[in-house]
């Protein structure tokens, strides 16, 4: 059984279809895979409201807005050889509910040299492929921090689209 939107959805012997779930206002994790009549092993768990979905358009704008802070939850290492969103600061996956929950707001200025997020500030999460960026979303979501959202494209479309 399969839960979005609160809809619940029988997946025995469904040939599932990536338009299937648009069709119901959900967006799979793009590192899903569906395949006609078989189901990736992944969660559906991943699953994206599009409302918290911020496109490769929407983060040109943003970029731009120091009040929304842009979260890289990749490894340090993988942002070193990458590189990174302009105005994002990087807080890899592992450490992002304690530096959003119990780290003082003193020490996150320190660390992250940005003021720390407040429960109604917008955040928005990206990583490499979307994958880590939609785990911390449903993360930052459960703390409260309800203006979140995530760029699914994350830096794979960035960086392809920054050329």
């Amino acid at each position: 059984m399969l839960t979005c939107m609160n809809r619940s959805i029988r997946l025995t012997r469904l040939a599932v279809k990536d338009d299937l779930f648009r069709k119901m206002g959900c967006i799979l994790n793009p590192r899903i895979s569906l395949r006609t009549n078989q189901i990736s092993k992944i969660a559906y768990s991943n699953m994206v409201d599009p409302k918290r979905v911020m496109s490769y358009e929407d983060m040109l704008k943003v970029i731009h807005q120091p009040e929304k802070m842009i979260i890289d939850v990749c490894n340090p290492e993988e942002v070193n050889s990458t590189g990174k969103i302009p105005s994002s600061i990087n807080i890899p996956l592992g450490n992002v509910q304690d530096a959003l929950a119990t780290m003082s707001d003193e020490e996150f200025k320190k660390q992250y040299r940005r003021p720390k997020p407040s429960a109604s500030d917008e955040l928005i999460f990206y990583c490499q492929s979307g994958r880590r960026s939609t785990e911390a979303l449903d993360k930052a979501l459960k703390l409260g921090f309800n203006k979140s959202k995530t760029y699914l494209g994350s830096w794979n479309d960035w960086s392809s689209k920054q050329k």
